[in-house]
């Protein structure tokens, strides 16, 4: 396997949209194949845009990051590519979070509770209108904005996440939606 490693201490940039999907497999399944393993040996990590990391000493700029989810105890990476965030829903919160590529730091962001998404899998099949919901999301909106080349504000650890947003069942949804909680947002816990 080629040497890969997290590049340190700066904010990715932009990976281009893909164009051609079937050309981009033809000319990608090995550096994808490579990534997918190396995100597989982040024990510390539950998602990996492909922007973060070099591939024998060059940046590998595909659109595409490998997303970690838990199925009965068990950790499965999967690989993500071409991913757009169609739709935030849900109340927006600043979340801390940690990142490979500042180590020691914090990113802190706004984060919606659930996102709406579209992508094509390792073996090119394209999902539409698929839903996450919470840490799933969180991670979502993380990597896509690396592949985005979204400027983070970066934090040291000592930085204090504000606390939640509390709203009762009954009481009108804080994103503006004019429904009450229960039947708006609280959906997408």
């Amino acid at each position: 396997m080629a040497e890969i490693i997290v590049i340190p201490n700066q904010q990715t940039p932009k990976v281009p949209e893909i164009e051609d999907i079937e050309l981009f497999f033809f000319q990608n399944i090995k550096q994808l194949q490579e990534f997918k393993d190396y995100a597989c040996t982040r024990f510390d990590a539950a998602g990996l845009a492909a922007n973060q990391v070099s591939l024998n000493d060059y940046r590998f700029m595909v659109r595409a990051f490998a997303f970690k989810r838990f199925y009965d105890q068990e950790a499965v990476w999967r690989l993500i590519i071409d991913p757009v965030i169609t739709e935030y829903i849900g109340i927006k919160e600043i979340k801390c979070e940690g990142c490979l590529t500042w180590k020691g730091k914090v990113i802190v962001a706004e984060r919606s509770r659930a996102v709406r998404v579209n992508y094509y899998n390792e073996i090119g099949e394209h999902t539409i209108g698929e839903i996450y919901k919470g840490f799933e999301a969180q991670v979502w909106q993380h990597e896509t904005n690396h592949l985005n080349g979204v400027e983070e504000q970066v934090e040291e650890r000592s930085f204090i996440e504000p606390k939640p947003i509390s709203v009762g069942r009954n009481d009108k949804c804080p994103c503006g939606s004019n429904l009450k909680y229960k039947n708006c947002c609280l959906l997408y816990i």
